[in-house]
């Protein structure tokens, strides 16, 4: 719940923002530039490595060499740094998150006043789901599907079949998708972030967190002393630990769903495409809801609570009947909780439109000096 006099960037629960990528890169862009940062444009020819296996310079297109210290790969899943020069392997995640590929389009509303949804809608369908992301002005859809369940041809039906109109109105972006992570992800003086790093899929914007982790965890480890190995070390196994958890989380989703009219839908809910400690956990949780202490590591990207919003909202509700007596306040739950909806209905009375409050916040002058 946010209104229209709320200060910036503030609100009585926890919100995000869907923002423009692109818009969002040139906003970054700018306001490093403005710290001191460099930037340059160039495509990388070679990479020069060190006697003690580290990288001393990159060369561009062109002639212009980088020398430094300490390299950050963001070369997306070309992985020029830490996968072709240093030789850090993917490990592959395929036969258990099971699409590799996305259609993806810009839709643009077909009237200025059309509402603007607040969330992200995600739709299933018979080889895999979309995507549907409301901008100001434009919804951002894709239909993320198996090849090996869907032909492109197919899901580009499936796509046109959502959105509506004419198939020849619709030009997606195919994207196909390396579905996996490296389990060394710092080697001597490189790091990577992004899809560099990894990818799982779309679903639950893990790529997004992933990023935010590592960043995060660069600032916190930056070695300052010339200490790679051992922040490496350490870098490594929590990069490894989040992504586990990225993966069983995400396939919990799948593995959850009764859906029986598909193959993509049976070969997810298959116990040969789900990881063994997911299946530990889920049996745990026939009798109770997930706890902080069923997670074996704190380098993880969801909460305890997340996964239970899960559970929950796919109708999978543990059985209290043999464990009653830890709970014993379930009237005076029942009693607070229709406080809360009338409380939720009374807000939204309050509240400004999606739209209105988005056409609001453009509004205000922003600074970031």
């Amino acid at each position: 719940p946010k209104t229209k006099n709320d200060k910036s960037y503030y609100g009585q629960l926890n919100y995000a923002y869907h923002l423009d990528a692109t818009k969002l890169a040139e906003l970054l862009k700018e306001r490093s530039i403005k710290l001191g940062v460099k930037h340059v444009i160039g495509t990388v020819e070679s990479v020069d490595i060190s006697e003690t296996g580290k990288i001393s310079a990159v060369s561009l297109q062109g002639g212009k060499k980088i020398a430094a210290d300490f390299f950050i790969d963001c070369t997306g899943f070309a992985a020029v740094l830490i996968g072709n020069a240093l030789g850090s392997k993917v490990k592959s995640v395929q036969d258990t998150l099971l699409v590799d590929r996305a259609l993806a389009i810009q839709v643009p509303y077909a009237d200025k006043a059309d509402p603007i949804p607040s969330a992200t809608r995600a739709t299933a369908h018979e080889a895999g789901w979309t995507w549907d992301i409301g901008l100001r002005y434009r919804r951002g859809i894709g239909y993320v599907y198996s090849s090996s369940h869907s032909s492109d041809d197919r899901a580009l039906e499936v796509l046109q079949n959502y959105i509506g109109g004419s198939k020849n109105d619709i030009s997606p972006r195919l994207l196909k998708m390396k579905t996996g992570y490296r389990e060394t992800q710092w080697i001597g003086n490189c790091v990577s972030v992004g899809l560099s790093g990894g990818f799982l899929e779309p679903l639950e914007a893990t790529g997004v967190v992933m990023v935010e982790a590592a960043i995060r965890m660069i600032g916190d480890y930056f070695p300052r002393y010339g200490d790679f190995d051992i922040v490496a070390k350490h870098f490594n196994r929590a990069m490894r630990e989040r992504y586990e958890d990225a993966v069983s989380f995400v396939k919990m989703h799948y593995y959850l769903s009764q859906r029986k009219d598909n193959d993509f839908w049976e070969d997810n809910r298959s116990l040969a495409t789900v990881p063994d400690s997911l299946v530990e956990k889920l049996e745990l949780w026939k009798y109770r809801l997930p706890i902080a202490a069923d997670f074996h590591s704190t380098n993880r990207l969801f909460s305890h609570e997340i996964y239970q919003y899960v559970l929950l909202g796919m109708c999978v509700k543990p059985d209290l009947l043999a464990n009653q007596s830890s709970y014993p306040f379930i009237h005076q739950a029942r009693d607070e909780f229709q406080k809360l909806d009338i409380a939720k209905q009374n807000a939204c009375l309050a509240m400004p439109s999606h739209r209105d409050l988005i056409e609001a916040i453009n509004e205000k002058k922003f600074s970031f000096a």
